[in-house]
């Protein structure tokens, strides 16, 4: 690749950078009604032609944007896992990540997405193939950061996974209107031992206590 193409090429990734940041920081801070074109422009300091140079239509743009908020996401989760697993239970830190993960600023745009798509259906055809790609690749960490619960559950490993999202999908939601910090916590610690019922050898130690109990 030559000099003039590549600064070419890294003039193009900066400006879609711009732009992804800028339709985000809107869905974030305006909603997805009023994160117009002329918002994002006005955000990312570019032009509308700028804009449509690189995303054909508004719905484009945002369904870049879904994709970038779900990469970034399972990003910064990996990270915080793979540097508290040493120093806290595994099974206990990814679920608590989870909570975080959900409750972050950044997934706020997701939500918005999400919520727009469920009354626009050209929104909601174009974005479910980045949810289920976002979905698919949720369960591939977290079977990777948790081989042995994954290899115990098997099929099953998804449907917790699933569960343990849902369950902190819908706290986030609720807690727009109705926070509730001592329910939240309670409900962390009420799903984390939930959970650790499928984690390997659980069963096989709460034998051995019941055995000795009996003694």
């Amino acid at each position: 690749m030559t000099a003039a193409r590549r600064t070419q090429e890294e003039r193009r990734e900066t400006t879609i950078r711009k732009l992804l940041d800028a339709a985000t920081e809107a869905l974030i801070e305006d909603g997805y009604a009023a994160a117009s074109v002329q918002n994002v422009c006005d955000r990312a300091g570019l032009s509308q032609g700028a804009l449509f140079r690189h995303f054909a239509t508004r719905e484009e743009l945002m369904v870049a944007v879904g994709h970038d908020v779900g990469q970034r996401t399972l990003a910064r989760y990996r990270r915080e896992f793979e540097a508290l697993s040493a120093k806290e239970n595994p099974l206990e830190l990814a679920i608590r990540l989870v909570r975080d993960r959900c409750r972050s600023r950044l997934n706020q745009a997701w939500y918005e997405l999400a919520i727009a798509a469920r009354t626009s259906p050209s929104l909601r055809k174009k974005l479910q193939p980045v949810a289920m790609q976002y979905w698919t690749d949720i369960v591939r960490l977290a079977a990777g950061l948790l081989p042995d619960l994954h290899a115990a559950l098997g099929d099953r490993f998804p449907v917790l996974v699933s569960t343990i999202v849902a369950v902190f999908d819908g706290e986030s939601v609720h807690g727009f209107l109705l926070p509730d910090p001592g329910t939240e916590e309670a409900r962390l610690e009420i799903l984390g031992a939930l959970a650790g019922a499928f984690a390997p050898g659980r069963n096989a130690a709460s034998r051995t206590r019941g055995h000795r109990s009996r003694s």
